[in-house]
């Protein structure tokens, strides 16, 4: 195992500054794993004890882990390319140039203030949406936005006829037999994320958006352990070669960047970092919730951060400076 002490005393830190209540991680190198979990699941309105095998709210990692693997899955299937405008499978969107890449690498110029956004019903929310307009951003600016995500959540559900999450439930979770991965975990299973009109989030998505599309969110929503996680992990790095719905030639296709010259570099779905030494793409997500993914297929190494920090507040801005520092420490040590 590749020494990440200086990685591991930063995450590890965060405990005991109380910038999180507690922290669940894992160090991956080829098969050699290692796993920790200190501190605490909740500190408000009690203090509990955290489980190595409680469920978190990934947030935006459903992004990856279930609307993009589905969409992969069709791409090895011949049934998309990619190249197909968004038009095509939702035809109220009438702008033609926006092609499904365009929303994999959030390039698409999609952008819009949404009035009211959390107080419209799940029609309301779906149709402000499909209706926002294409920027002057179009093609010239990667900008994230979890709208991409909730328009190709839209058009798998127009190519399988059923919502994006009963579909990534059929299609990932169950194929991948990820017994502990769900959009519908049992609440005493859950670690609690932050307050909402008094109460605590507890097996409920922290994401508005999530909690009004429901089935029909592409991105966010899911919640899942540690230990699945990993093994999901372990087919992107090339571990396990035949966990993932799709080949490893397709997944070999993530470790690369989908913009062109001059934008911020990005893969279908996956943010990028370059190795320090060899400069080539390690892919990384982050979730709002606290929970991070970052894989090094070359060296088949990769770090699992899953935390709670917005319990009890949403408003955590220590948390996002320390974890930029996780992940450069992180790409230093995998380096040595």
């Amino acid at each position: 195992m590749i020494d990440y002490s200086a990685t591991q005393t930063l995450i590890e830190s965060m405990v005991s500054e109380r910038v999180v209540p507690g922290v669940n991680y894992t160090f991956i190198n080829n098969k050699q794993i290692f796993t920790s979990t200190i501190g605490f699941a909740s500190i408000y309105p009690t203090v509990t004890q955290l489980s190595p095998f409680a469920e978190y709210d990934l947030a935006s990692l459903t992004k990856v882990l279930i609307t993009e693997n589905i969409l992969l899955k069709l791409y090895q299937e011949n049934k998309l390319n990619f190249s197909e405008p968004l038009h095509q499978f939702i035809p109220e969107f009438t702008d033609e140039r926006v092609r499904l890449f365009h929303l994999m690498t959030h390039t698409s110029g999609i952008r819009g203030w949404i009035e009211h956004r959390d107080e419209l019903s799940h029609d309301e929310l779906l149709d402000a949406i499909i209706h926002l307009p294409v920027t002057n951003e179009f093609e010239h600016k990667m900008r994230y936005a979890d709208t991409n995500f909730i328009l190709l959540g839209l058009v798998i559900k127009k190519i399988f006829g059923k919502p994006v999450q009963e579909v990534g439930q059929a299609e990932i979770i169950d194929v991948m037999k990820l017994t502990n991965t769900t959009f519908h975990p049992t609440k005493s299973a859950c670690v609690p994320t932050a307050l909402f009109n008094g109460e605590v989030l507890q097996g409920i998505p922290h994401d508005p958006k999530a909690q009004q599309l429901g089935s029909d969110c592409g991105s966010a929503g899911l919640f899942s352990t540690l230990n699945d996680i990993v093994k999901i992990c372990k087919g992107y790095l090339g571990i396990d070669r035949d966990i993932l719905p799709f080949s490893q030639d397709i997944v070999a296709q993530l470790f690369d960047n989908k913009n062109k010259a001059g934008l911020k570099p990005r893969s279908w779905g996956w943010d990028l970092r370059f190795d320090p030494l060899y400069h080539y793409p390690i892919i990384l997500h982050t979730g709002f919730t606290g929970v991070l993914i970052l894989l090094d297929r070359v060296r088949k190494s990769g770090l699992i951060l899953l935390t709670n920090r917005v319990h009890p507040t949403g408003h955590n801005q220590i948390f996002l400076t320390i974890r930029e520092k996780i992940i450069q420490s992180f790409l230093k040590e995998n380096d040595q």
